[in-house]
């Protein structure tokens, strides 16, 4: 069986701002002669959080993007996996001849490679990062995380001849992925080592608390940054190149924190470049119809919007309310507010760019045969309208079995003589956080009315991303502990792990650091290692993965730790004074912008 990946149209987004000082930048730059070319690509706002293991959004990883470009493996245009350009060359062998699986990865560093701050790159920088992310503890102390001791038994230098040797303890499908992939960027040793000393603090110490001046290898360096506004690159001299040996043309980027209010005005208008993952109806059409100045390219979400349960919290503990929420939430009016005609339906954690979801002679991108088998947790009339009555008398058959029962956390909720639901004596009430992009589509959808008629409360707090996150992901104190959902979004990886994310071992107890589970769900814990397990060199192997990973899916489908609330069709838009500037699904701005230019 071939892994088949979908690419979907292609896009770019450049954008060209000032940010300060009086050699103001203009938008759209055209690189006269002897001056240098700056643009400015639009972002929602990042964390600062520069370094892999901590605190991730999708904003902050396009800026790691920038500073390393990939770890020992690099992604290419087609979702693939390939030596990154410092590596000579990668050797795999088996520890013992029965073995199935190759357990040894050996990697050779090119001499001459340097940082970009031109401190060399070596083969002891491999073993120093590689050692920096298995010292689980020392990472814990400043609430990071890491999977890696499960899949390395030790890494061994051999300092003469520039290579590192990997002992696997397992080999899981997406070891190039999980263990060698993008992520998994190499530190520059000798700059941890010499401020660890100057500050008498550990590795992880003193990284956590300079997060936001990482040094790479990639095509950019930062130059600056100021925090909720932008952050400054300038080519990084000393890269590689990627894959095909592109390096970048522009010289400076400023990836600027852009109010979703006013981005396509700033758009249209000229006063920035361009805008990555556009997928609101109104604002499409804007860039679609600016025909004289602006270029679009169009692809499929590898990722989509949800609703986050915190599975070991409050009346969410039982699966009937949280599917009963879902009953109550009018997905397709959430959608039409919040997207319009661009916004597609999805009913787990899986993207129409993965080949698992697709039988043979099926066209990705469509709505498979395995997708249409799953539950929607939205009840169509005859029309295609969202059927208030059929909602509403699910929503309560699984309220009414579930206060029927009492029995361990069931016996919390209870249905008085009125027909009100309480959860604990109180009236069912749930907490729901939300950034303010949200704010209008879940107050039109969640209405008063709408609550009433299904016996659920909703308190709805819009807050800013960074305090949510803290939340999320179980880093606030337990004192303070009230949320029982959130909303956002998420972007898989090139190869899908569920035990990465979704494992009991990925639960921190809520208050003492990140947790990666972020819905803090316990599943088929034997499934997700059976998936995670399949042999990824052969086509038995191959199977296996897609055969469980589709039991996967229709466990968290059936359980609901998370409700699904959309997925994508985006478009990228941008100046069309740029050109060669391609992205799509599986192909992110901060490496398609290396071939990326102003026309000539």
């Amino acid at each position: 069986m071939k892994k088949k990946l979908l690419i979907l149209g292609v896009l770019a987004t450049l954008l060209l701002t000032g940010c300060g000082g009086s050699d103001k930048e203009t938008a759209g730059t055209t690189g006269e002669k002897g001056k240098e070319t700056t643009f400015v690509m639009g972002s929602s706002n990042f964390n600062g959080d520069f370094y892999e293991g901590w605190t991730n959004s999708a904003y902050d990883a396009n800026i790691r993007r920038l500073v390393w470009g990939g770890g020992l493996l690099s992604p290419t245009d087609k979702g693939e996996l390939t030596l990154s350009s410092f590596v000579e060359s990668k050797t795999l062998s088996k520890s013992d001849p029965s073995k199935e699986n190759d357990d040894i990865w050996t990697f050779k560093i090119k001499d001459g490679m340097k940082f970009s701050n031109g401190d060399p790159l070596t083969a002891k920088d491999v073993k120093f990062t590689y050692d920096f992310y298995m010292d689980k503890e020392a990472l814990s102390d400043t609430g990071a995380t890491t999977s890696l001791p499960e899949y390395i038994d030790r890494v061994e230098l051999d300092e003469a001849n520039n290579s590192v040797t990997f002992y696997l303890k397992k080999i899981l499908y997406t070891i190039d992925n999980t263990v060698f992939g993008e992520t998994m960027y190499i530190l520059d040793s000798t700059n941890v080592l010499a401020e660890t000393e100057k500050a008498g603090v550990t590795p992880q110490q003193w990284v956590k608390a300079n997060m936001n001046t990482p040094i790479g290898y990639g095509p950019y360096k930062i130059d600056e940054y100021i925090e909720s506004q932008y952050v400054k690159l300038s080519i990084n001299e000393n890269y590689q190149g990627n894959f095909e040996g592109d390096k970048p043309s522009i010289d400076h980027l400023i990836v600027q924190n852009v109010p979703e209010e006013t981005k396509i005005t700033q758009l249209v208008s000229g006063e920035i470049d361009g805008i990555v993952n556009i997928g609101k109806e109104e604002n499409v059409d804007a860039v679609l119809a600016d025909t004289s100045t602006l270029s679009t390219n169009n692809y499929f979400r590898h990722g989509g919007g949800q609703i986050t349960f915190h599975n070991d919290f409050g009346p969410v503990q039982l699966p009937e309310v949280r599917k009963a929420f879902a009953y109550e939430f009018d997905r397709i009016k959430f959608r039409n507010i919040f997207l319009g005609k661009y916004g597609i339906s999805s009913n787990a954690p899986y993207s129409r760019n993965m080949w698992m979801m697709y039988d043979e002679g099926e066209q990705f991108g469509t709505e498979g045969k395995f997708e249409k088998s799953l539950t929607s947790y939205d009840i169509l009339d005859k029309d295609g309208n969202w059927d208030e009555a059929a909602n509403l008398k699910e929503a309560h058959k699984l309220l009414d079995q579930a206060a029927a029962k009492t029995d361990g956390l069931y016996a919390k909720l209870t249905k008085d003589a009125k027909g009100i639901y309480l959860w604990e004596g109180k009236e069912l009430t749930l907490n729901l956080a939300i950034t303010s992009a949200w704010t209008d589509a879940i107050n039109l959808t969640l209405t008063e009315k709408i609550q009433d008629k299904f016996g659920m409360k909703i308190n709805v707090d819009s807050m800013d991303w960074s305090i949510m996150a803290n939340n999320l992901y179980g880093n606030s104190a337990l004192s303070e502990r009230k949320y029982h959902m959130f909303t956002g979004g998420t972007s898989y990886v090139l190869k899908s792990n569920p035990y990465t994310d979704w494992s009991k071992t990925k639960i921190l107890p809520y208050g003492k650091g990140t947790s990666s589970n972020t819905p803090r769900y316990v599943g088929d814990e034997e499934l997700l290692i059976t998936i995670r397990d399949a042999n990824p060199s052969t086509d038995e192997g191959t199977a296996n993965y897609k055969k469980n990973w589709r039991k996967w899916i229709v466990e968290v489908n059936k359980d609901l730790p998370s409700l699904p609330l959309y997925s994508n069709n985006y478009y990228d838009a941008y100046t069309n004074k740029v050109e060669n500037f391609e992205t799509n699904a599986l192909w992110q701005w901060p490496y398609a912008i290396i071939k990326a230019d102003f026309k000539k």
